[in-house]
């Protein structure tokens, strides 16, 4: 018994079927293809926001250190001068250090590619910048002042250290613990004199006024701008989300979705196999 041959349509019929059923799964495919692009670039960029968000973490916790950001610290309060004098004596030596610190990515923020991912806290970070900025350029003024005179500098230092005891003759160690006498009882010049109560100022003007404290009257101040932005921070990171495909987009799923499935439908009446 011979079966019947099922006959091939003609080749225009089947190159026409062929090119529906491409533009139905090129269509689909274009969609699908745009999702993926799309969600690879979104989670790239939410990564790209967390990497940077953990570099102003680490940086906000050294700039902690100035301004007095543990918990309960009221930072430098505001005292007059006679009590800052008995409270901070050394603030007049000349040899106190002041050190300064690197912050490149709050620095930098504005600079970034992620900068407009961070809109909300841009603001109370750049004001934070703003406060280290002056500081550090009050401070290098300072460091000019007072190593710019080193016949003032020389003449004024020992005074500020006197030995609790004498060295033993003969012995070469060199007495590791010093008392500092109260400044107004040490015998200045007159240059002396206003050489320390310049470097006095300069002092009391960075940790009073600059980095200040919780009743500063300056809202730039470095106590209450890095408690600004460090609460601005906190709040931005814990509603960070990735941002989501646009509204709507499920529509789109559905239809690419029917377009591949009309496609092989098609497909599997072409070949009779429902």
């Amino acid at each position: 018994m011979l079966l019947a041959m099922r006959q091939l349509p003609d080749i225009m019929t089947s190159a026409t079927f062929w090119a529906s059923v491409g533009t139905l799964w090129a269509a689909a495919g274009a969609w699908f293809a745009y999702v993926a692009a799309a969600v690879s670039s979104r989670q790239e960029a939410y990564q790209g926001v967390l990497n940077l968000i953990a570099g102003l973490e680490a940086e906000l916790h050294l700039v902690s250190e100035w301004a007095a950001g543990d918990e309960g610290n009221q930072g430098y309060l505001s005292k007059t001068t006679v009590q800052l004098v008995k409270e901070h004596p050394d603030w007049f030596n000349p040899s106190r250090s002041v050190f300064t610190f690197s912050a490149p990515t709050l620095g930098n923020l504005t600079n970034s590619p992620h900068a407009k991912s961070l809109a909300p806290v841009i603001r109370p970070l750049v004001m934070l910048n703003h406060s280290i900025r002056r500081i550090f350029d009050t401070i290098g003024r300072y460091q000019a002042f007072v190593m710019g005179s080193p016949a003032l500098y020389q003449s004024v230092l020992p005074k500020f250290a006197t030995p609790m005891a004498p060295a033993e003759l003969g012995s070469s160690k060199i007495p590791d613990t010093f008392v500092m006498p109260p400044v107004h009882q040490i015998a200045w010049t007159p240059e002396e004199q206003v050489y320390i109560n310049l470097i006095f100022m300069m002092n009391e003007s960075i940790h009073q006024h600059l980095i200040g404290g919780a009743d500063c009257p300056d809202e730039v101040c470095l106590y209450k701008a890095f408690r600004k932005a460090r609460a601005a921070l906190q709040e931005f990171k814990q509603g960070l989300k990735r941002e989501p495909l646009p509204d709507g987009s499920w529509v789109l799923h559905i239809v690419a979705g029917c377009l591949a499935l009309n496609g092989l439908w098609q497909v599997l009446r072409w070949f009779e196999i429902l």
